[in-house]
């Protein structure tokens, strides 16, 4: 094992905690020491994981379903479905909200009767864990039927699950209770009695409307009735009464327009015909165009008989002479004629011109009436103005009545037709299986939490290991060579039969015990090259790390080996060879610098090895001017050139700076740390504090090491392997 010496490097000390290699395995191995702290958590958590679950008293949860599906408030909406898009209508939320309300919670607890004290008593005092040990159960406690009351609305409200099933209409209620019936009724009468009040709400909102809107509606019958009384009134007043859509007075105006037209066109004809007759009287017309022009039937009627008889009275004179008698008859008939028709025309102008004259009076009699008339119309026309906004007003009135009349007929025909906005898709069957507790969850959960705090115990106990344990820590860490493991006398050897650890390397000389300060021997004389190594200096970083029973140990065996051996005590402030090995010597290594005695004189015989001891009495001081004044140095000197091998068993570095003045002079050092006890911070410091000085560090022993559970989880030592060679050694 001649490892060459690494520099001091504080940091090292974490770099070899874990395997180099970080295999899963490795890091099996590493924390496997820790495996009973591991199974303590691990049984901890699962025997409390156990016990809450097998005492717990089960409960039963009952589901029920409601299905939310709104109705059109409208009559006659053309929607064909209830809702839209489910994931963004916010009326199934406000249901869900609704299914909350206390007042929703005290109707439940009044229909099943809750607030009773036995039924309270069942609803509220369920059977808890600390109700099964003695003196922590709880009591009931006297409460007034209105607090009674008040907290079971509490419990329920607390106690249902009400939630929405994904982005559907469907709301999930679920109750849990000890009592699988309770818990049933629970769902299912929130379920019904929701349905019910949604029911009742909607048939109370729609006949609180029918009875505002019939309210409503007497009144605009009313505003109907004045606004038409109104408009009747102030027509009458301002002459305003129409027939087929016009007025009287615009009736009549048109009438007597048409009149005045028709007799000035009368009027106009009978005084053309005057002008006509009068014109051609004066152009000397004798009447034979007048009867045409005037129109007289009667002086046609003369004109022809006088053209009649005046061809006879032409004939008469032609045939007969102007004497003839028979012609003065005819020409005086045709005076007679001339004069019937002079007076007919005399009479039918004097006609003419009094139908003219009627006409002229009856044409301006008919245009004073017009003129009257349309001074009417006009001040009909703004009389219209006012007429226009009670009209409007009237209107108003009655298309107000015909919407209120026709909404109070709708709110009726849903008072009649009213449906809920919830349906009970499913109620809730009484509970045969408990929701809780849930063993397989319960200990699978438990198994999780116990290996999870197992291993946290474990890994927090690595991370507070601060003591060395194998091999790995002490060249990973240290960066020193690893030279040997000294056991208990306990783990090495079975039956000890009452041997000190001191004597059981005589009584027991094939055992682990033993083969530990072999190996300890072995790689201490083999550190450095054949006959170099004279003397070497056993120390440790504090007190009681074994470093005295180490140090006979290996002189013991280097003896038994054939080796002159000497082991001297220089452990100056306090020694212990002496003691550890029973004997009572007169003088010591005191005595010898001090001169007082000879070294021949100082040294004891251990019978039972053949090694020599220089052993420290007690009793006195010695001053570590020793060290200075070449007296341990002579003495040294003296013991090398007496024996072989020279063992010193020097004191601890921490707390004196006697021990590293003795390992200064020595040719090998070997620093004993106890197995998992010593601090790594005091063995780097006293590991710094030796080489400081220029301490030969030949390496580091474990001491006090218990090999079974070394070999349990030994990483990085090769007691892991003690199952497979214990055969060798003798127990």
């Amino acid at each position: 094992m001649a490892t060459a010496l690494l520099p001091y490097d504080p940091a090292g000390r974490a770099s070899a905690r874990y395997p180099s290699n970080g295999g899963i395995i490795d890091l099996i191995k590493v924390y496997r020491r820790h495996l009973p702290i591991f199974f303590l958590v691990f049984g901890t958590i699962m025997l409390v994981t156990v016990a809450l679950t097998f005492l717990q008293s089960p409960r039963y949860t009952a589901t029920s379903t409601l299905v939310i599906a709104p109705r059109p408030p409208e009559i006659g909406s053309d929607r064909t479905t209830p809702l839209s898009d489910p994931a963004t209508d916010s009326s199934v939320d406000t249901q869900v909200e609704n299914l909350k309300s206390r007042t929703l919670a005290g109707t439940v607890v009044d229909r099943l009767g809750l607030a009773d004290p036995r039924r309270f008593e069942l609803l509220t005092h369920e059977t808890r864990l600390v109700d099964r040990i003695p003196g922590l159960a709880s009591t009931p406690q006297t409460t007034t039927p209105a607090a009674r009351r008040e907290m079971a609305i509490d419990r329920l409200t607390q106690g249902l699950d009400i939630h929405r099933t994904a982005q559907t209409f469907a709301i999930t209620m679920s109750f849990t209770h000890q009592d699988r019936k309770l818990a049933a009724d629970v769902v299912n009468t929130f379920a019904k009695e929701f349905v019910t009040q949604s029911m009742a709400l909607k048939r109370d909102g729609a006949s609180s409307a029918d009875t505002m809107l019939r309210g409503q509606l007497a009144s605009a019958r009313s505003e109907v009735e004045k606004a038409d009384n109104a408009l009747g009134r102030y027509k009458v007043a301002h002459n305003l009464m129409s027939v087929q859509g016009s007025t009287i007075a615009e009736q009549q105006l048109s009438s007597l327009d048409e009149q005045v037209a028709t007799a000035r066109a009368g009027e106009a004809e009978a005084a053309a015909r005057l002008e006509t007759a009068r014109q051609q009287l004066a152009h000397g017309s004798s009447g034979d165009d007048l009867g045409e022009a005037l129109g007289s039937p009667v002086i046609q009627q003369l004109r022809s008989q006088r053209a009649v008889l005046s061809g006879q009275v032409a004939d008469l004179s032609g045939r007969y002479g102007k004497n003839y008698p028979q012609l003065a008859a005819g020409q005086r008939q045709l005076h007679d004629i001339d004069q019937q028709i002079q007076g007919e025309i005399n009479r039918t102008i004097a006609n003419l011109e009094a139908q003219r004259e009627v006409a002229s009076r009856r044409t301006a009699s008919l245009a004073g009436s017009a003129g009257a008339a349309r001074s009417a119309v006009a001040g009909n026309n703004i009389a219209s103005v006012q007429l226009g906004g009670l009209q409007l007003r009237a209107d108003t009135a009655r298309t107000n009545y015909a919407q209120l009349l026709a909404r109070v007929n709708e709110i009726s025909a849903q008072v009649a037709t009213t449906q809920a906005d919830a349906r009970v898709s499913s109620l809730a069957p009484i509970p045969v299986k408990p929701s809780s507790p849930n063993v397989p969850i319960n200990l699978l959960v438990g198994a999780l939490l116990a290996t999870a705090g197992g291993i946290g115990a474990v890994f927090l106990r690595q991370g507070t290991d601060q003591g060395i344990s194998t091999l790995e820590d002490v060249e990973g860490r240290l960066h020193l060579p690893y030279l040997a493991g000294l056991p208990t006398l306990s783990s090495a050897v079975r039956h000890s039969s009452g041997s000190d650890p001191v004597a059981a390397l005589l009584d027991h000389r094939e055992s682990a015990y033993a083969e530990g300060y072999r190996n300890l021997a072995a790689s201490v004389m083999d550190a450095a090259d054949a006959g170099i190594v004279k003397t070497i200096a056993l120390t440790s970083a504090l007190p009681n790390e074994g470093k005295t029973t180490a140090a006979i140990g290996l002189a013991r065996i280097l003896a038994m080996n054939g080796k002159n051996v000497v082991l001297v005590d220089a452990d100056m402030r306090r020694p212990s060879v002496a003691d550890a090995l029973g004997i009572r010597p007169l003088v010591g290594l005191q005595h010898v610098l001090e001169g007082e005695a000879t070294l021949a004189e100082a040294l004891v015989i251990d019978e039972a090895s053949g090694c020599a001891i220089l052993p420290m009495l007690r009793t006195g001081k010695v001053s570590t001017a020793c060290f200075g004044n070449g007296t341990f140095d002579q003495l040294l000197a003296e013991l090398k050139e007496t024996f072989e091998v020279v063992i010193l068993d020097a004191s601890p570095v921490l707390p004196v700076v006697d021990g590293r003045l003795v390992a200064k002079k020595a040719d090998a050092t070997v620093l004993l740390v106890r197995w998992r006890k010593t601090p790594d911070a005091a063995v780097e410091m006293a590991v710094h504090m030796l080489r400081s000085l220029g301490v030969t560090m030949t390496g580091v022993a474990l001491t006090r090491i218990d090999l079974n559970a070394l070999s349990r989880s030994g990483y990085g030592d090769p007691a892991q392997f003690l199952g497979s060679y214990s055969t060798y050694y003798a127990n």
